[in-house]
């Protein structure tokens, strides 16, 4: 019994360690040089990916071909397979044309979402802290919420100004936004109604409920801008296989909204961005990511299988002083491993595919082409023949500035006053004539 208790308590000091070591998720490279030989090669083909002509994935380790399909799971014990072979005749859907328009619905969803306890929660912070200080302290409190669904058109044109001569209020803040020429217009489709639709204060593109009942939203149109990818430096000076295209686009809420906690005066701009796949686009990414996402799972098992009570380092015991020192070197070494390969993975995971969703369920296979011929994800976007996907993406507000930023020369005054805050995200799902 009381050596039982002795190797308890050396296990639970160990455990200790590791979340002390681990609270820093993210180690600079720097202090972690010398495991990026282990890690997968940025110049070369991944090692998982080399011997995938022969052998098999089972007993969660990959030392061949894959089976074709990619297995979706929730833990860390599985590892994460993918066909190697072309994509099939089958997935290969296309549109009529490179400048044929796309009809989508797009759905905002604002508000504030609780900070994660990962590396991107000290961004969330500061975005709360600027969300407060513009919109106020009460915005979006209680988890306050607004869905906002309507319907639009992409096209290939140009002009953003509605019939009755709507355009843009400040078009220095949306140029810049969109980062360079537009390719394109967004114009939301009117939604039908049993009033006299000549009167222009009739038409409306979306619905919400709040306290006051049923309520219409006139939205504006806009301009979308698909900015091909670019380099994640300084860590890749090439484009990675399969990386996403940055869709950015504006729209304009006509009319003030409100419910609960969440509201937008008249003429309020909102900035849309989000990650964008073409079809063949999509499936070099999965290539892409999967290897990267399996060193980072078997880092992480390889730590807990280290650090389990029944089967794990019984150098961890304690019976032996020096050994046990030794044991929490090792495992200082794995915790330091694991951050570095899911720092590697963090930099990636952002401009590759993800392939969970509501459409794929956790724990089931899918194929690549389950995955392409999916019509919840796939529709048609000017640009290209090719479908494209968009994924779920970032809603941010441009709001005036309560002070003007200062310069010691008058003729530098900042005459943009106006800054961008993030309100919550937004979806698109493509729409087909029936």
């Amino acid at each position: 019994m009381l050596h039982s208790s002795v190797c308890c308590f050396w296990r639970t000091i160990a455990v200790i360690i590791v979340a002390i070591i681990s609270q820093d998720e993210v180690v600079s490279a720097h202090k972690l040089s010398h495991l990026t030989s282990t890690f997968i090669p940025s110049s070369s083909t991944p090692s998982l990916l080399r011997h995938r002509h022969q052998g098999s994935c089972k007993n969660n380790s990959c030392s061949g071909s894959f089976s074709g399909r990619i297995k979706l799971v929730d833990t860390a014990t599985h590892v994460l397979c993918s066909s190697s072979s072309p994509i099939s005749s089958s997935s290969q859907l296309t549109s009529p044309s490179p400048w044929s328009p796309g009809k989508w619905k797009l759905t905002l969803d604002f508000g504030v979402d609780e900070p994660k306890r990962d590396s991107s929660s000290l961004e969330q912070n500061e975005n709360r802290i600027q969300l407060h200080k513009l919109l106020g302290d009460n915005w979006g409190a209680e988890g306050g919420r607004l869905i906002l669904p309507f319907e639009v058109i992409i096209s290939s044109e140009t002009s953003s100004t509605d019939k009755n001569g709507r355009g843009q209020a400040n078009p220095s803040v949306e140029m810049t936004w969109l980062g360079g020429k537009p390719t394109g217009s967004i114009q939301c489709i009117p939604k039908e109604t049993n009033d006299d639709e000549n009167d222009d204060e009739q038409i409306h593109h979306a619905t919400y409920i709040n306290n006051k009942g049923e309520q219409r939203v006139q939205i504006s149109p806009g301009l979308w801008r698909n900015e091909p990818p670019t380099p994640i430096l300084p860590s890749f000076t090439k484009i990675l296989s399969g990386q996403a295209s940055s869709l950015r686009m504006y729209l304009k809420l006509v009319n003030s909204i409100e419910r609960n906690t969440i509201s937008f005066p008249e003429d309020q701009l909102l900035l849309l961005k989000s990650n964008t796949f073409r079809t063949t686009q999509y499936a070099s990414g999965i290539q892409t990511v999967l290897p990267y996402q399996y060193v980072k799972e078997q880092s992480q098992q390889a730590l807990e299988e280290q650090l389990n009570h029944e089967t794990g380092d019984r150098r961890l015991d304690g019976s032996d002083l020096l050994e046990t020192a030794a044991a929490y070197k090792d495992i200082a070494a794995l915790v330091m491993e694991r951050d570095e390969r899911r720092r590697r993975w963090k930099e990636v995971e952002g401009v590759l595919p993800k392939i969970s969703g509501p459409s794929i369920k956790i724990g089931r296979a899918a194929t690549t082409e389950e995955l392409l011929n999916d019509e919840k994800r796939w529709g048609i976007w000017p640009g290209d023949t090719e479908l494209m996907t968009v994924e779920r993406g970032v809603v941010l507000a441009a709001v005036s500035a309560k002070e003007k930023k200062q310069s010691i020369f008058p003729w530098m005054q900042d005459t943009n006053s106006e800054e961008m805050v993030v309100v919550g995200k937004w979806s698109a799902t493509p729409l087909f004539d029936e």
